[in-house]
């Protein structure tokens, strides 16, 4: 039996901490679980099996006490390594860099979840982190993507050994996520699902995109006069996508629900999942949506609906709304560029619009991608790639 031991920032709202959450679970039905987190000011949001340690976490009020801070962690992390059949895994760009400054004759197991040459394109920011990843990653001995994108992204643009890199996809609890679905709503909540409902899931942030999808309901309004748009999450933009949608009279038709402990009851009691993110590393809410079994509905962005969608396409030039209706819908991924509501729709978010409508109107198009979705989701099942996890530990 392995002591695996998870090392991240927080275990708050985030689709990585809601994959180290499921993790544990799987993983600790033969080994123990433990999680070394660096912050106490974030709730824990996701259940975890196992214990629960927060590394040193005094405040950082100057440059110099974070990097005592940070040199404290790596000798910590050190620490929990020299134990006997312990493997330590890391998330995210900072818990990957001080696990991998804690090396020891153990191997260092860090785990990609972002597509970084996309998200940290831009400032002085992006180029730190991109110098970090190309001076650090190669040092991993073992290196975790969550998509196949990824992977190429860490060869072609950081220079990292294609040898050290495994791609392995989240996987997902069906039967729990399942039983989820069918949990009732309060009455005012059902009130809602009187009328067809567009639903999407995620943190309100840049990445995410979600004032494409409230400008392209302006035109699903119309030609479906009934329709709602729900939207699960939290996050910075919250007062910017409200004051959006007032401006574009839809005060009434779009209902934000903030973050949900089981955002399921809703997708499931949907028309359709609209996932308008700008890029991605690897979507959980969309793997979620097709469980819940309604159609959906993505930008093709970089990384990870393609290869949940059109996985036969992942490599080849598509034509969209032509080659890329396998077990969903891909768009084109919109600019990211927020217009004033006066603005016309751009042709992505008009085509975004035009799809919807689609499914809305069109029965058998509805059945035929709940059909498609939810046998495509299988292939994630947590009983299929816990196994690829497994070959991980045994190598350590």
């Amino acid at each position: 039996m392995k002591r695996v031991k998870f090392v991240m920032s927080n275990l708050s709202v985030g689709g990585v901490q809601r994959v180290v959450s499921n993790l544990s679970f799987k993983i600790g039905e033969k080994n123990e679980t433990e999680l070394l987190l660096f912050s106490k000011k974030n709730p824990i949001m996701y259940p975890f099996n196992g214990k629960i340690r927060y590394l040193d976490t005094c405040n950082r009020k100057n440059i110099f006490s974070k990097i005592i801070i940070m040199y404290r962690r790596v000798q910590e992390i050190k620490k929990e390594k020299q134990e006997e059949n312990v493997v330590v895994i890391s998330f995210l760009e900072i818990p990957n860099v001080l696990n991998i400054l804690a090396r020891t004759e153990r191997k260092t197991i860090i785990s990609v979840r972002n597509y970084a040459s996309v998200k940290f394109k831009n400032g002085i920011s992006g180029f730190v982190n991109r110098l970090i990843i190309k001076f650090f990653y190669n040092k991993a001995d073992k290196i975790i993507a969550v998509s196949q994108a990824i992977k190429i992204d860490l060869i072609e643009n950081f220079n990292i050994d294609r040898n050290k890199i495994e791609v392995i996809h989240n996987s997902y609890a069906i039967e729990k996520i399942e039983k989820m679905c069918v949990e009732q709503l309060t009455y005012e909540e059902q009130e809602i699902f009187k009328s067809p409902v567009v639903i999407t899931s995620g943190r309100l942030a840049d990445q995410k995109g979600q004032w494409h999808l409230i400008r392209s309901f302006k035109k699903i309004k119309k030609e479906c006069p009934d329709a709602k748009l729900i939207i699960l999450g939290v996050g910075p933009l919250k007062e910017y996508l409200h004051s959006l949608t007032c401006d574009l009279g839809l005060k009434q038709d779009v209902h934000f629900l903030g973050f949900q402990e089981n955002p399921f009851k809703y997708i499931a009691k949907s028309e359709v999942f609209v996932f308008p993110s700008l890029f991605e590393g690897f979507p959980n809410s969309l793997a979620e949506a097709m469980i819940c079994n309604i159609p959906v509905i993505s930008s093709d962005c970089l990384s990870g609906p393609r290869e949940l969608l059109a996985p036969e396409e992942v490599n080849k030039d598509i034509h969209y709304g032509k080659d890329v209706r396998r077990y969903g819908i891909l768009l084109p991924v919109c600019d990211g560029t927020k217009y004033d509501c006066n603005v016309e729709l751009t042709k992505e978010e008009m085509f975004m619009a035009n799809e919807v409508i689609g499914i809305l109107k069109n029965k058998d198009e509805k059945e035929f991608f709940k059909c498609q979705a939810k046998k495509r989701i299988y292939d994630f099942h947590e009983d299929n790639l816990i196994k690829k996890w497994e070959c991980i530990l045994e190598l350590s």
